[in-house]
């Protein structure tokens, strides 16, 4: 009512008000780091790391900048690497058994400065944008839990995605409300002659849960490890 404030739903919300509640990026910061203080990692989570100790999974690009899936991987046979854009040279390493990537796209309050406001998210670091190039040629993406609101991080996929390779996109959306952006960067792909999917979901545990037991389905003491999970 007052004016001057984005639309409800619109693409901005996030970064203005996150700008406008914590101007300061330090006070940003430390409001982001209370809110993910002693917070679990759900099913998802594990089961990500458990394909990850099968090799099904060789590295995880996350937008969050909780640590979830870094604090996970400590869990189980694996050997997190972080990398965040203070360490992004650690990302040209070569596959090896029992190691996976975690790659903070968005900063991490550990280490260095989080993307929250539009100026910040309006670039990624060009390490990244590389090794996503690199990356998705011939291995497949599955996003999931991601809104695609962040146009410097869908423009380097879309470059991506430009380039041959045999790697094909899964954009696993909740419901069949498919964003705008996530439209186009799928015609994008497909246009381009490589492949690329919309997969409706109700969700990130649901969905990994059911791709686990896809995956593993004829590896019953895997499947015995995830019914204990679950209790």
């Amino acid at each position: 009512n007052k004016g001057g404030f984005p639309a409800n739903g619109s693409d901005d919300e996030y970064s203005f008000y996150a700008e406008k509640t914590y101007p300061i990026p330090d006070d940003r910061r430390k409001y982001f780091q209370h809110l993910v203080a002693g917070i679990n990692p759900s099913i998802g989570y594990h089961l990500i790391s458990m394909l990850a100790e099968n090799g099904l999974f060789k590295s995880v690009w996350t937008t969050n900048f909780d640590g979830l899936m870094l604090k996970c991987a400590h869990q189980y046979d694996l050997n997190p690497i972080e990398v965040t854009a203070e360490t992004s040279d650690r990302i040209y390493r070569g596959d090896a058994d029992g190691e996976v990537l975690c790659i903070a796209l968005h900063g991490d309050y550990k280490y260095g400065a989080l993307k929250n406001t539009t100026s910040e998210l309006d670039s990624q670091n060009d390490v990244f944008i590389r090794a996503i190039s690199h990356e998705l040629a011939n291995r497949d993406l599955l996003v999931i839990g991601y809104s695609g609101r962040d146009k410097s991080l869908m423009n380097a996929l879309a470059s991506a995605y430009q380039i041959t390779g045999s790697g094909k996109l899964f954009w696993c959306g909740y419901g069949n409300n498919v964003p705008v952006p996530v439209m186009d960067l799928i015609q994008s792909v497909n246009d381009s002659g490589r492949s690329a999917y919309y997969v409706p979901t109700d969700g990130f545990d649901k969905t990994i849960y059911c791709l686990t037991r896809h995956c593993m389905s004829e590896e019953s003491d895997f499947l015995r490890r995830i019914d204990t999970l679950k209790k």
